[in-house]
């Protein structure tokens, strides 16, 4: 199932809950899938680290 998800991925380029609706995946692996992909990574929030106050 995971590598069915890649592939639909590469074609359509699913969101992370989408993946896991989708392909019944956990939400890590659908969020690993999106990671990985270079055309996502422009639309990827950045995160920020721990202990960071956003004020």
């Amino acid at each position: 199932m995971f590598e069915q998800a890649k592939i639909g991925h590469a074609m359509f380029h699913q969101n992370v809950p989408a993946l896991v609706r989708m392909f019944h995946l956990t939400w890590a692996q659908a969020k690993a899938i999106v990671a990985t992909c270079p055309s996502c990574q422009s639309y990827q929030l950045p995160s920020l680290g721990s202990g960071v106050n956003p004020r």
